[in-house]
């Protein structure tokens, strides 16, 4: 069992990944240094956000993800990834420039306090898309406590204290900042494609100003309505015939390129599909 690790002045460490979808969950526990991720096992789980409604389910789901990660008890650091249709962003452009020290009190009560929702039930979060003279853009993020609540439990669980919570739409951007994805535009879209959602993430800038979460289910046509005809594509995850019918409708579409070295112990070789298919797993932890 690795951890903890220097090996030539590099600090190398394991941990564990989780990216938690509506109907799946998925484990990458990894082994992460400065230079290189290398991944040592993956675990599925066919049960997802939808599936815990009640508390005896939540236990039983959480006894399950303990029981993957037997062998891992003494990894001290863990990474969640999360954003499904609960997850609300709303983007507000040209508002009066404030002041940074005045922009808690002017999301929560200028702006929040109108959304038609229990603000109780969600953690606020918000980011300055743009900034001019007298103006700016401003991106507004509710995020859930259920799903909060329910990462905390599974660390508290494995007794992991480290633990950090991202949006997909989070690690992208801060892959996109690193360089650590080859953007061909500085405005496109990024589509995060699972077997079930589509995450379809609009940049400006090399900025994602929008991120909607869109069923794939009977929705392709609506999906080709959003999009502009010269908007460059770029996805990552799942390879399926939703991709497939986005490209034969003229769209300009490629498979997102990295900048990361990964390793799949598991095939003890460098493989780019495994980047692209666990990329939120992966970048959670870059």
């Amino acid at each position: 069992m690795r951890n903890k690790i220097y090996i030539g002045g590099d600090f190398i460490k394991d941990c564990i990944a989780i990216k938690l979808t509506n109907n799946s969950t998925e484990i990458l526990v990894l082994n992460k240094s400065s230079v290189k991720i290398d991944i040592i096992n993956i675990f599925n789980i066919n049960i997802g956000l939808n599936q815990l409604t009640s508390i005896n389910a939540k236990k039983e789901y959480i006894s399950m993800v303990n029981e993957k990660l037997s062998e891992y008890k003494n990894i001290k650091e863990i990474f969640f990834a999360a954003q499904n249709e609960d997850v609300i962003i709303r983007e507000y452009h040209e508002l009066p420039r404030i002041r940074k020290r005045d922009l808690d009190g002017y999301v929560n009560f200028e702006i929040v306090k109108d959304m038609p929702v229990n603000v109780d039930q969600y953690i606020v979060k918000y980011r300055v898309l743009n900034l001019e003279k007298s103006t700016m853009d401003l991106q507004v993020i509710l995020f859930p406590k259920y799903i909060e609540k329910l990462c905390s439990d599974i660390a508290k669980s494995l007794n992991i204290k480290r633990k950090y919570l991202n949006m997909n739409f989070d690690i992208v951007q801060k892959l996109i900042d690193r360089n650590k994805i080859h953007l061909k535009c500085n405005d496109c879209i990024i589509m995060e494609n699972t077997k079930e959602i589509l995450i379809m993430n609009l940049i400006k800038n090399k900025k994602i100003y929008t991120s909607n979460v869109i069923d794939k289910d009977e929705n392709l046509d609506y999906v080709l309505s959003c999009i502009e005809k010269d908007m460059h594509i770029f996805y990552c995850g799942e390879e399926d015939n939703f991709i497939n019918k986005i490209k034969e409708n003229s769209f300009k579409v490629d498979k997102l390129e990295f900048s990361l070295k990964v390793n799949d112990l598991c095939t003890q070789k460098i493989v780019d599909k495994d980047i692209n298919k666990y990329m939120i797993n992966i970048g959670v932890v870059v």
